[in-house]
């Protein structure tokens, strides 16, 4: 008999980056016609629950009991065969529902991946039992999975050595961005003579390291380099850095600015792998950024651009003045930045893998009724 079409249901953080990638994800799968999706978004801000003692500044407990009540409702009205959870942030309430319903869990980075960034993302390290208590409280959600994927290598060899995930049940696949929203490389105009444009995006500031890029722009760049800054921070024009606020993921003015840089900076301090990066390739820019979390499998130094260690600000300005005076480097390091985007970072690629993935679990896999 004919199948019926699979009910999957994509349940997304709506917290930093994860807004930028749910959007891409959810559009690269719009053509899908072998399954109906469901997207339930989980938002960041407090909600009732803000105010409580503890609960109400956990964005895990507080995220998971959102992704868990969402979760059920649908599923109550209308039973899924599979789930799609990221992150595991908001995961860990959901166990129960993970057991009955196939579920592929996606995760940017494990818990214990977050802790060795913990200072910049406003959290702590507890003391070992409670350390230990909340591994195994982890553990024991992630049993639950059918499968994984993970943004990152870095991530996968956590979810192995940390969790006891076999190897064999985790995909890498990176975030990525839709890669036909940006310009076609064959149209980028050489930079010629004009000032090196330098871009950074980012919301968190100092996190990001946007501080020390204007700290090294200031001190050694002016007058050869022009920064654009897309972010919130309290910061105003001056003669050669434009702030650009309010700038939405994937919106026309965001897309200028990529299309208007030479090279994308991100000298960030915390990050797991950060969804510009992907946006930098798809719109074929050098990448300088810093060895945390996954970047380094992202940049390819000294080919697609530079990795250099965080708060180093002599490195960083030597790479952005090499760049600003060598246009033939720029360009060449930017092609094999846009080259690494359409093998890895294509978000249409990875989000059918993806799907592909969904569909060949358990529950998607039943005949149903003719339609």
């Amino acid at each position: 008999m004919p199948r019926v079409r699979p009910r999957i249901g994509f349940v997304i953080e709506q917290a930093l980056g994860h807004v930028a990638y749910g959007m891409a994800l959810r559009s690269a799968l719009s053509t899908r016609n072998d399954m109906d999706c469901s997207w339930l978004e989980v938002p960041f801000p407090p909600g009732r629950f803000g105010k409580l003692p503890l609960v109400g500044k956990n964005w895990t407990v507080r995220g998971s009991f959102r992704a868990r009540r969402a979760i059920a409702r649908e599923h109550a009205q209308h039973p899924f065969d599979a789930l799609f959870i990221h992150t595991q942030t908001i995961g860990l309430l959901s166990a129960g529902l993970m057991a009955r319903i196939p579920t592929l869990l996606s995760l940017d980075a494990t818990p214990v991946n977050y802790d060795e960034l913990a200072e910049w993302y406003g959290d702590k390290v507890h003391s070992t039992p409670l350390e230990r208590a909340k591994l195994l409280a982890h553990r024991a959600v992630m049993r639950k999975a059918h499968s994984y994927t993970t943004w990152s290598e870095w991530a996968k060899r956590s979810l192995v050595g940390d969790y006891g995930v076999d190897a064999s049940s985790i995909t890498v696949v990176a975030p990525g961005t839709v890669l036909s929203n940006f310009p076609d490389p064959g149209e980028r105009a050489p930079r010629g003579q004009r000032r090196l444009r330098v871009l950074f995006v980012g919301g968190d500031f100092k996190r990001k390291g946007g501080d020390l890029l204007v700290s090294v722009w200031r001190e050694r760049l002016k007058g050869k380099v022009e920064l654009d800054l897309v972010t919130a921070a309290d910061l105003s024009d001056e003669p050669g850095l434009r702030v650009h606020r309010g700038l939405k993921p994937h919106s026309p003015e965001l897309m200028r600015r990529y299309a208007e840089a030479d090279v994308f900076a991100l000298p960030t301090r915390g990050d797991c792998l950060a969804v510009v990066l992907g946006e930098a390739m798809a719109s074929s820019l050098p990448i300088v950024t810093t060895h945390v979390g996954a970047h380094a499998e992202a940049v390819e130094d000294g080919e697609s651009g530079y990795v250099i260690s965080p708060d180093d600000a002599r490195a960083l300005g030597d790479r952005l003045d090499v760049l600003a005076s060598d246009p033939e480097l720029c360009s060449r390091m930017g092609r094999r930045s846009r080259q690494i985007g359409e093998t890895r970072f294509d978000m249409t690629k990875n989000a059918n893998r993806i799907a592909d993935l969904l569909l060949a679990m358990p529950g998607s896999r039943r005949p149903g009724p003719a339609l």
